[in-house]
Order: structure tokens, then C-alpha cells, then sequence
């Protein structure tokens, strides 16, 4: 008699970013299986995002577009769906944050991915992202900026333009620099050029103001971390750091027996939930 092998499923997902994309990316992708012996298996943290962007998604997402112009909140927005739809939302961590206890190190606490929640963009939004010139010290101009590509986050880190003495990028000044598309009404400028500017005539004060808002401003997608109950003191709202990289997708097999065990329970194909929660 032959086995009834149930293969994983194919799954819409909604962008966060739909709506705005006008480079030929659908407001909904359709992801299916990651491949069984895939790329992801052997990569690494430095190359797990072009691992990602450049061989799996296109190998497991139905629709063939350029993923390298995915808005940065999409891309691992995509991550964390296809994550929990192939291998479920169970995920091991070492360390649990408790506000009540202090919170434990260990070996291994099995949490639920689902409980991360995503802020979504508002209604309208346009991604033009004004800072009016009466929101700073001294600097007498406006600030519009965008949510970055994935792309661009991958240059803006690589940049050498940001980086130190010692070689490492500030990685926050340059997302910064290649967020602003004005400022003090001069457009069009290359992230360099920001750069030099916001050195030559922002004082720190106004800077500190800047990298304030510009966090505010621009916060959205997925949060670093979810909720989960205190392995030390019992406090059901404990926290946890999930980030997504190339240990996100290596679930162990208790992860993945627990999966079984709850779409056992629940009578689900699968327990993706792939509809993003407010924050």
C-alpha cells in the first residue's frame, strides 16, 4: 500500500507594502515549499539575505519578480511566513527576558513565532514621510523620507562611506542617509551627499533629533522579538529576541514535532496565520 504523503501547501500572503509598489510586484505573492535540500542549509550570517533573495525566494515563490525591490518590511515579512509555513511557528531561544524576575538563560526555550506581532503601514500611507523644519533646534528645513528597499538596506550597510577607521559601518546613519530624499529643500541627493550635509549643518542637537524621528517615523513590520511564558518565575509576559536570520530557519525537531502535534490538535493543514497583527 502506498503512503498518502501530503506535501506542504502554497499560501497567499499579503504585502505589507500593497499598494505601492509600481515596479511590477503584485499586492500578494504566492509562496510554496522551500526546497528539500535547499541553500539555506549550509548559509551563513553573511550571506543568508542573498541566499534568500537571490535563490530561495525565487525558488519558492510562484510569481517571478525582481525580490531585490521588495520594501525592506516585506522582505522579512516574507521570511517569517515562509518560516511558518514550512517548518511551523516553534522556535528554540536561549535567553527569556522577564520584567517580574529578571528573566533565564539556558540551553533552550521552545517559543511560538506567532506571538511576534507587525505593525502595519496606516491607511493612505504613500511612503513620503515628512518631518516638518519647526520639529528640530537650530536647523531651519524639512526632512522627507522613505522606507527603504531590501536593497538598498544591503547597500547602505555595505557602504564604505559609513564605515570607521576600524573597518565596521554605523549602520544606523547610513539607513538614515539613504532613507532622506530632502533635506533643507535640497533633493536628489546621493547618500553621501546626506551624509555631508547633516555633518556640515546639523548641529548635534538637531542630529539627535533627527535619528529620533526618523525610528519614530518609520517604524513598521515586524518586531524583533515575541511574548512567551517566563521558563523562571511563570510570568505570561515574558519576552523574547527572534531575529531573522539564517538560525530562523533551522528549527529543531522537537520545533517540528510540536507543529505536528498542534495541526494534529487543531485539525489545520497548517498554522502559518499569515495576516499581519497591529501593534
Amino acid at each position: 500500500m502506498e503512503a498518502n504523503i501530503t506535501m506542504a501547501i502554497s499560501e497567499k500572503v499579503r504585502l505589507l507594502g500593497a499598494g505601492l509598489y509600481k515596479n511590477g510586484i503584485p499586492d500578494e505573492l504566492t509562496l510554496t515549499a522551500i526546497p528539500t535540500v535547499s541553500e539555506l542549509d549550509m548559509v551563513s550570517a553573511e550571506d543568508f539575505d542573498t541566499t534568500m533573495l537571490d535563490k530561495i525566494f525565487p525558488s519558492c515563490i510562484a510569481e517571478k519578480v525582481n525580490f531585490r525591490e521588495l520594501l525592506e518590511i516585506d522582505y522579512y515579512w516574507l521570511c517569517r511566513c515562509l518560516r511558518i509555513l514550512n517548518y511551523g511557528p516553534y522556535h528554540t531561544t536561549t535567553r527569556i527576558f522577564c520584567k517580574q524576575c529578571g528573566g533565564a538563560s539556558g540551553t533552550g526555550y521552545q517559543v511560538n513565532l506567532e506571538t511576534i506581532p507587525c505593525k502595519p503601514l496606516p491607511e493612505g500611507f504613500t511612503n513620503e514621510i515628512k518631518i516638518p523644519r519647526d520639529s528640530f533646534i537650530d536647523f531651519d528645513g524639512p526632512v522627507t523620507l522613505h522606507l527603504l528597499t531590501i536593497q538598498q538596506q544591503l547597500n547602505a550597510y555595505k557602504d564604505k562611506a559609513f564605515q570607521n577607521s576600524r573597518g565596521s559601518t554605523n549602520r544606523e546613519f547610513a539607513r538614515m542617509c539613504y532613507m532622506i530624499s530632502e533635506i533643507g529643500n535640497r533633493k536628489n541627493l546621493t547618500p553621501v551627499e546626506t551624509k555631508a550635509f547633516i555633518e556640515k549643518y546639523l548641529s548635534s542637537a538637531d542630529y539627535m533629533v533627527l535619528k529620533s524621528l526618523v525610528t519614530d517615523l518609520a517604524d513598521y513590520g515586524l518586531r524583533a522579538g515575541g511574548t512567551c511564558v517566563c521558563p523562571k518565575c511563570g510570568n505570561k509576559e515574558g519576552q523574547f529576541i527572534a531575529l531573522v536570520d539564517d538560525r530562523f530557519f533551522r528549527p529543531s525537531v522537537d520545533n517540528l514535532r510540536k507543529w505536528r502535534d498542534s495541526r494534529s490538535q487543531r485539525g489545520d493543514k497548517d498554522v502559518s496565520a499569515t495576516a499581519p497583527a497591529d501593534v
